[in-house]
């Protein structure tokens, strides 16, 4: 696995630099730029690449693997486990769901609303 250079991500505030970095890499599984299987790059790679410490990229392959997403083979290096991407996907996607969900019902945002407002957006692309 070769890791980016040059894709500094812009961190928010209020969420954990390694929950964000996890997260990204994350949407790399899902997204098929990294595949069941996969080798990542080192913790000093990814340090580079997202220009933090290699102890937060050690957090952040520690949340992953206490996920199950990754396994980390001691000299060997990290990888993304076979048929992960699947069950990420789904994860991901009904969290996502019901955050959105969530934050519309908090607003006062009707059933009726949200779905029509939904289902307008995907018509218009």
């Amino acid at each position: 696995m070769t890791v980016e250079k040059g894709t500094a991500m812009r961190f928010q505030d209020n969420i954990p630099i390694y929950v964000q970095i996890a997260n990204d890499l994350k949407e790399q599984i899902i997204s098929g730029k990294l595949r069941d299987g996969d080798k990542l790059g080192s913790l000093r790679e990814y340090s580079v690449e997202y220009e933090v410490t290699t102890l937060t990229m050690q957090r952040t392959f520690n949340l992953l693997e206490s996920e199950g997403i990754i396994q980390t083979k001691k000299g060997i290096g990290s990888f993304v486990v076979l048929g992960v991407q699947s069950s990420l996907e789904n994860k991901v996607v009904n969290m996502q769901v019901e955050e959105f969900l969530t934050r519309m019902k908090n607003m006062g945002v009707s059933e009726e609303d949200i779905l029509t407002i939904v289902k307008e957006r995907l018509k218009n692309g």
